[in-house]
């Protein structure tokens, strides 16, 4: 601590950024080359499940604090042009909405795994596994990803957390993973089984020009690397911004929930009469 204003340490700051720059620099380890490939070679066959979520919570203002879920898994079986897509809904309180939500995501994720070959979830699982919650949220995230992975490893269906953004640093140097590997990386190279304290492993792929992307998959998949790796990369060319998985962009599509459709569910309960104390009883 310093007496005086931020601005007048400005060189410390300077100082720091450079040594952790350094960091970055100096950073060595094993990297694998996806190489060039076909996507449509790639995915053809392949019956491949991606899974989002959406939620509202626009009843505040009505003195009632209960909000509404819905998860939308859809199943591509690339090479065929078929699709099917499902939903999932449930009416909550707003303190669960997160946690219901990532339910949601999850159990549509669960009902599919036999029948499909790589399923995508759109986000950090160890993030959510690791996150500094209350006790009882905590274990209820890890339970929910526990039994995700126990029913992966079952079926033999690689469950793929997709993060763009991440702000993990697994690799203990101090600063953000992605950022230590955006200059490590050249497009179609990864960093492979980086081991975490959740029961899954994580990558970092170079899909584009951006930083790395951090996929995450249960540790039982980890032989299965280099193709999940094919797998994603593919998906990705796919996906109109050609650094998000096409499966992903899609599953978004369909679990949002439209700006008509929340005013509509706002007008339903505002004209409705139901007290509090009904909506209570029902929803627990």
């Amino acid at each position: 601590m310093k007496e005086g204003k931020l601005f007048e340490n400005l060189p410390e700051f300077v100082k720091v950024a450079k040594s952790l720059r350094a960091e970055k620099i100096r950073f060595k380890a094993e990297k694998r080359i996806i190489g060039s490939l076909d996507e449509f070679e790639v995915l053809d066959g392949l019956r491949i499940l991606g899974a989002d979520g959406s939620q509202i919570s626009p009843l505040k203002e009505f003195g009632i604090p209960i909000g509404g879920v819905q998860s939308a898994g859809i199943t591509v079986h690339h090479g065929k042009g078929e699709f099917e897509v499902k939903y999932l809904n449930k009416i909550v309180f707003d303190q669960y909405l997160e946690l219901e939500r990532f339910r949601l995501e999850v159990e549509i994720i669960k009902q599919n795994l036999e029948k499909v070959d790589f399923a995508f979830y759109d986000g950090s699982l160890s993030a959510l596994y690791l996150s500094e919650l209350s006790e009882r949220l905590s274990m209820q995230y890890r339970k929910e990803i526990e039994e995700l992975v126990m029913l992966s490893e079952k079926y033999q269906t690689p469950v793929i957390g997709y993060a763009d953004r991440s702000y993990m640093r697994d690799l203990g140097l101090g600063i953000y993973d992605s950022y230590v590997l955006s200059d490590f990386l050249d497009i179609s190279e990864y960093l492979p089984a980086i081991r975490t304290s959740s029961p899954l492993i994580a990558m970092y792929i170079k899909v584009n020009p951006s930083l790395p992307v951090r996929v995450e998959i249960p540790e039982w998949c980890e032989g299965m690397q280099d193709e999940i790796a094919k797998v994603i990369m593919a998906e990705c060319r796919l996906g109109s911004t050609k650094g998000y998985p096409y499966i992903l962009e899609r599953a978004h599509k369909y679990a949002k929930i439209s700006e008509g459709e929340k005013r509509a569910f706002m007008r339903a309960v505002k004209s409705s009469g139901i007290s509090f104390k009904y909506i209570s009883k029902v929803i627990e």
